[in-house]
């Protein structure tokens, strides 16, 4: 099989890659001049130069591939220009669906994400039909990838392309650049707080799962169009699992907490601020984050479990153990802030 995989640096993509060299997929991996591919070198993956917001690029990339997974994105929210989430989740979405159509590949499976439907309430066991899209979203991470997943579901239902949209909940796991560096930091410096006493309950998803649906979705050549939420099928408070991430990379767990409006307040200030032109780093907090952590946002799977066959094979405690052996083997958390 030859995949291609976009946004290969990443940390879905990263995982993505080991997984599919491990099945003895031949992968070339779409990347940009200034990224760190030592370890796709090491994978033996092929490298292809370019940028998913260059169509010329991406159809070159696409050119004899079997299927496509498409993890590249702006990811979070204020760590690049509000733009930038448009310009690469929505237009370079539709290059990547464009290139597939034109360079005959059968099978794009797009990384979309839980937060395609979220206006900041709550969740509970939430399906892919309730709720459906809002009419108007609160930050433009979410707004983006919705639109482009739009793109990809769209394709998958009137061509020839088959597509597949899928949905991860609070990813973790190994090669996290994200969440993790952001817990660390936070615990390291002893800001490390729960919101509301981190009692709300969450259906987090471990990478290797993510991985193992989005294959599953690749193999299924029955179904098109559709789109489905992955989580480890097991739900959990947000104190719960803090406490499970800070465990497994040596920290102190979360002991502070604070009311949800004051968080929620001081996330709004604290993007206003970074608005600011001398402002370079991304903010430390968002209104985005404080919801994602403070409110009811559960999950159902049943779906991918009814249609694509899928069973977590990871589950939180042996994700956790597997956590703690990869910080160690990268030489600790510090390497990570």
């Amino acid at each position: 099989m030859k995949s291609l995989v976009t946004g290969a640096t990443g940390f879905v993509g990263k995982n993505l890659v080991k997984k599919l060299k491990a099945r003895g997929d031949e992968v070339r991996c779409l990347v940009r001049g200034e990224s760190n591919t030592s370890l796709l070198t090491q994978w033996s993956a092929e490298l292809a130069q370019g940028d998913i917001k260059d169509r010329g690029s991406v159809l070159e990339a696409a050119k004899g591939m079997d299927q496509v997974y498409h993890c590249a994105a702006s990811v979070g929210v204020g760590v690049v220009p509000r733009d930038e989430y448009y310009r690469v989740n929505v237009d370079g979405t539709r290059n990547v669906v464009s290139a597939c159509e034109k360079a005959g590949v059968p099978t794009l499976v797009y990384v979309s994400t839980q937060s395609v439907t979220f206006d900041f309430t709550e969740r509970t066991n939430a399906t892919e039909e309730n709720p459906s899209y809002p009419s108007r979203y609160k930050d433009p991470y979410s707004e983006s990838k919705a639109l482009g997943e739009k793109e990809v579901l769209a394709a998958g239902r009137k061509g020839s392309l088959r597509t597949c949209a899928i949905r991860p909940t609070f990813v973790w796991g190994p090669f996290d650049n994200l969440m993790l560096p952001a817990v660390a930091k936070m615990a390291r410096q002893n800001q490390l707080f729960l919101i509301n006493g981190g009692r709300s309950e969450i259906s987090p998803c471990h990478v290797e799962n993510v991985c193992d649906i989005m294959m599953l979705a690749a193999g299924n050549e029955q179904l098109s169009g559709e789109a489905y939420l992955v989580t480890d099928d097991e739900d959990l408070t947000v104190g719960e699992f803090l406490t499970g991430m800070t465990k497994a990379a040596g920290l102190p767990k979360p002991s502070k907490s604070i009311h949800y409006s004051i968080a929620f307040t001081l996330g709004a200030i604290v993007e206003k601020l970074h608005e600011l032109p001398f402002m370079k780093k991304p903010p430390s907090m968002s209104r985005y984050g404080v919801a994602i952590m403070g409110r009811n946002l559960t999950f159902s799977c049943e779906k991918a479990k009814k249609e694509l066959g899928y069973r977590p094979a990871t589950t939180i405690e042996k994700g956790m153990a597997g956590l703690s052996e990869w910080i160690r083997e990268i030489g600790g958390i510090d390497k990570l802030i």
